[in-house]
């Protein structure tokens, strides 16, 4: 008897081979059998009849790093919108290694122990196989916090002991199992970093297989520049390069996908490996305080926003946004102020669903003031909505084969009113379901076609051989959706509306959504690097 027995579903095995109608076997938390029919029977039997019966879904893009000191973050947002694994440390920052001036939730854990933990990437990995996790994970190393162990949050040019130290700390991720490192060229510290030390640190990586994933300088005006940098990485040291949320920012520089693909197509044909992964919606998210120019925040966040206190660094820095996008583009530089949109600030509940600029219409003060105020009111602690994306790269973007999904944010705890208004963002519940109803209604791509770009590629991209495909052996984590029913409900107003169409998630063999609702398991376990 096996432990469960998907049956009559129309199985999408992540390979983009033809789908065929069958059973999927699950035994001890692994697939047992796939067949047009298996004999025998199962504890649990779901009938999937008129449902595709998939590998479980891989974001390859989230900001749950630190949810393993926090039992209330269940990741119930992902889960039920088909994702079984989630590979963090994104965008260069994550909790591990610490280090002085490193903006961070312990979630009530004594400081002393969260930094033991935080100490280095074997500590962090060993307490995460210990918690209790929704969704898999899999972790990069950030270069941020590399960088900032090492060097601090200021500017500057590592020495070759620094350089090498850097390097070992690379390495040692690497050896605790991470899937390679991310860059987020545009936060502090992470964007003090120049081409070679990051070239450095992609060699340790490189050296043992890794990826090298990168949040990178400029996704508007500088966007192939920015992407030339990266790539240039890639072709030093041959390191595999995926651009993370691949995007256009600012209306004014629309069409630009296209220059960007072609860009990547070249690198591609000369035998780089590179990737993209994409959130698909037109406004992306962010602190509030890294729209600031990152040196104005060489102090730490909490430290330098109270220092937007005098007037005269307020206009300096409002004129280095708007007057210096070549050094540093932030969002309220290419979305205007109307175009940032509150949706947390813990401090100041008052102000989240609106955007800077009709919060200075309504109390007759400067928008950019507004902006301040909230960051020091908030000690920097403010996340925005940017709406300055462009629908026509995003479609052109997706269109792609080489692009995966990533949903750039979180795992939520739970429950939440799923008509709340404001306080998140809807890629947090509907990044992939917003993805199929595109490819499917846009006629981007086939069903097959579809889900190996949310399985098989990113398992492949990424070297986690344990999931990915519906084979035996593999992982028992498994998607039932319907195909011509899924539908993503969220939007920037209601970003918490459940999906439509996402039936059954399973996670190591349990079911974590059945009916489209967390059921409150956990069987998610932390995914090293090949094994």
């Amino acid at each position: 008897m096996f432990d469960l027995i998907i049956r009559n579903g129309l199985v999408v095995d992540g390979t983009g081979a033809p789908a065929f109608r069958g059973d999927v076997a699950v035994q001890d938390g692994r697939i047992a059998a796939v067949a047009p029919r298996i004999e025998g029977t199962g504890r649990e039997e779901i009938d999937a009849h008129g449902k595709c019966v998939a590998p479980g879904f891989i974001d390859v893009h989230t900001h749950s790093d630190r949810r393993i000191f926090d039992d209330a973050l269940t990741g119930w947002n992902h889960l039920e919108a088909g994702t079984t694994t989630e590979l963090v440390g994104q965008c260069g920052s994550q909790a591990v290694p610490w280090y002085e001036g490193l903006t961070c939730n312990t979630y009530g854990m004594a400081e002393e122990e969260y930094r033991a933990v935080c100490r280095d990437f074997h500590s962090y990995m060993a307490y995460a196989e210990t918690r209790s996790l929704g969704a898999n994970i899999a972790v990069l190393a950030g270069q941020g916090n590399i960088r900032g162990r090492v060097m601090g949050l200021g500017a500057g040019l590592p020495d070759e002991r620094k350089t090498a130290e850097m390097r070992d700390i690379m390495t040692e991720a690497m050896e605790a199992g991470c899937l390679g490192f991310s860059t987020g060229l545009v936060y502090t510290p992470s964007v003090f970093a120049g081409p070679d030390e990051i070239a450095e640190i992609a060699r340790a990586a490189h050296e043992k297989g890794g990826v090298y994933t990168s949040h990178i300088r400029g996704e508007g005006n500088a966007l192939l520049e920015s992407m030339e940098e990266a790539l240039e990485v890639g072709r030093k040291t041959g390191i595999p390069v995926n651009i993370s949320h691949i995007k256009v920012i600012g209306r004014h520089n629309e069409g630009k996908s296209k220059q960007a693909v072609a860009l990547i197509e070249k690198a591609r044909a000369a035998g780089l490996r590179v990737t993209a992964d994409l959130y698909p919606f037109t406004g992306g998210s962010a602190p509030l305080a890294s729209q600031l120019p990152p040196k104005y925040l060489t102090d730490g966040i909490a430290k330098s926003v109270q220092k937007l206190a005098d007037p005269a660094l307020r206009a300096q820095v409002l004129w280095s946004i708007m007057n210096e996008p070549q050094e540093f583009e932030s969002n309220i530089y290419s979305a205007g102020f109307d175009g940032c949109l509150l949706c947390a600030c813990s401090k100041t509940p008052q102000y989240v669903g609106k955007t800077l600029g009709e919060i200075g219409r309504e109390e007759g003060r400067d928008p950019f003031d507004v902006c301040c105020d909230i960051l020091m009111r908030n000690n920097g602690v403010a996340q925005g909505i940017y709406l300055s994306q462009n629908e026509s790269d995003m479609l052109y973007f997706l269109r792609q084969p080489w692009v995966m999904s990533g949903s750039d944010w979180s795992d939520e705890s739970g429950p939440v009113d799923c008509e709340r208004v404001a306080g998140s963002h809807p890629r947090g519940v509907a990044t992939m379901t917003r993805r199929l109803e595109l490819v499917r209604e846009h006629g981007i791509e086939g069903l097959e076609s579809a889900v190996y770009r949310l399985t098989g590629l990113p398992a492949d991209v990424y070297d986690l051989p344990q999931i990915g495909r519906l084979q035996p052996g593999k992982k028992a984590d498994i998607t039932v959706f319907e195909w011509e029913k899924v539908r993503a409900h969220a939007d920037f107003i209601h970003p918490y509306r459940r999906n439509e169409g996402i039936d059954t998630v399973i996670v190591g063999g349990g079911v974590a959504v059945r009916d489209g609702r967390f059921t409150g398991l956990r069987c998610g376990k932390v995914l090293k690097k090949g094994q």
